[in-house]
């Protein structure tokens, strides 16, 4: 993933600076009183299977940059990065930000581990924390810088600590300006060997869809479409007419070369006829170290008996950044 990896420390570093900028810019007390001490919580476990912290960026001023990174309450660190031009469906396949911290907890691997000493500590700051405190911006504003924030989840409701980018802004609360402090060590540091972010890519940034396949398709069921000869062969093969898709009109188009930095990624699919085309739709396209490949929020449900029942032909189709394709060898190789 050559084209991720050089982006990469471009997104890191904004997300840093929500937490950088927010946490150290400002040094003044909080306008809220101080807790008494009888009135601070303190907890001395961590809750199980819970999203504790959220830290993201996003810009469409130059193309679609996104990142975004959980910290779970296990101290696993997920973490994708996304940078694209793509045409998304407007189909409504969109993926919340628990669905994408699902995904990355499904199908990849952590990018880094806090401990449960340091994360603890942090934890302890965060159920403190005002969510009715007051969020206050500078007077400052940034032209197409993106927004880089950090949220933190205070029983159950998550609550905006810091902001960066077009404009910079903080949780005035003091237990919110100590968890970004924290914050700054563990994201640079942390405590395991640091590992590449994946890319996840969904309807949030760019076409995905699963179609009825019309012809039956048993060899070459995994495909990177590259050029208009390879769009053709995939009407040929599968039945499939991409061009009645207002979303893949620019490939169709001998007006600029589309191909030159977008792809399509293809894979046909077989299920049981019992299973509605919804069951088997993928919801994300994922690039990773470990995983490259559609994705399922939920696996399709297929009842394990002898009896044999008809089938079904499906193609997923996910349009993808072309800069560099050998990021999807792994796909096309299993």
């Amino acid at each position: 993933m050559r084209f991720t990896k050089t982006i990469a420390s471009v997104l890191l570093a904004s997300i840093m600076m929500s937490v950088l900028c927010c946490g150290c810019s400002d040094t003044k007390e909080t306008t809220r009183k101080p807790k008494d001490d009888g009135d601070v919580k303190t907890v001395r476990k961590l809750p199980e299977d819970e999203i504790l912290i959220i830290s993201g960026y996003r810009n469409g001023a130059w193309g679609y940059q996104s990142s975004m990174t959980f910290v779970m309450s296990d101290g696993c660190v997920y973490s994708s990065q996304e940078y694209f031009d793509g045409f998304p469906s407007g189909e409504g396949r969109y993926l919340s930000d628990e669905q994408k911290a699902a995904l990355l907890r499904k199908y990849t691997l952590p990018v880094n581990t806090i401990s449960s000493e340091k994360l603890l500590k942090i934890y302890n700051r965060i159920i403190n924390i005002d969510p009715d405190a007051e969020f206050v911006y500078s007077d400052e504003y940034a032209c197409d810088a993106g927004t880089s924030y950090t949220e933190v989840n205070v029983d159950g409701q998550w609550v905006k600590i810091s902001e960066s980018g077009d404009r910079n802004g903080e949780l005035k609360d003091r237990y919110a300006r100590k968890v970004n402090q924290l914050l700054k060590s563990v994201y640079t540091d942390g405590d395991g060997v640091r590992k590449e972010p994946a890319n996840v890519y969904s309807g949030n940034e760019t076409f995905i869809g699963t179609f009825e396949c019309p012809k039956a398709v048993s060899d070459n069921t995994r495909r990177i479409i590259k050029s208009r000869e390879d769009l053709k062969a995939f009407k040929k093969d599968t039945g499939i007419r991409l061009s009645d898709n207002e979303c893949f009109e620019g490939f169709y188009d001998t007006g600029y070369d589309i191909f030159e930095w977008m792809c399509i990624g293809i894979e046909i699919v077989v299920y049981p006829n019992y299973l509605s085309l919804e069951d088997v739709s993928a919801d994300a396209f994922i690039v990773s170290d470990n995983y490259t490949g559609f994705a399922y929020l939920e696996d399709p449900v297929i009842d394990v008996s002898d009896d044999v029942v008809p089938q079904k032909c499906y193609c997923h189709v996910v349009q993808l950044p072309g800069y560099n394709v050998e990021d999807y060898d792994s796909f096309l190789s299993n």
